[in-house]
């Protein structure tokens, strides 16, 4: 079948509000697989992050970030990105995009329900 072009999303899906939040990423995490993944990795930022290395460079970047937050310019910055937030078009954008994300994140759950259940090996 040709692409059909979708000028409008509808508004109907809940828009996620983080990553944790979408519908595929609960469903990925109920894999044996992901889950593991998950818990190993979790481990060992763990352990990396109490490297003397990393807490050095962990405190470089917080004093860096501190020094930035106190200057003018990033409260000019900061200025302008709530005007940009209160922007009519940006708000029908975000309605828009996080519609679509939603709606997207059904789709790929549905397919991520799919795979399971013609591989029964991934449970």
């Amino acid at each position: 079948m040709p692409p059909v072009e979708q000028n409008t999303v509808p508004f109907t899906v809940s828009a996620a509000k983080s990553l944790s939040e979408l519908k595929t990423v609960g469903k990925a995490r109920e894999l044996p697989v992901v889950s593991d993944l998950e818990k190993m990795t979790t481990t060992f930022a763990n352990q990396i992050s109490e490297n003397a290395h990393v807490q050095s460079a962990k405190q470089m970047v917080e004093d860096g970030m501190k020094s930035i937050v106190e200057t003018e310019t990033f409260n000019n910055i900061q200025g302008k990105v709530q005007e940009l937030n209160e922007n009519p078009r940006v708000q029908q954008t975000l309605t828009t995009v996080k519609s679509a994300v939603g709606q997207l994140d059904g789709y790929a759950a549905d397919g991520l329900e799919k795979v399971t259940t013609a591989i029964p090996a991934l449970n």
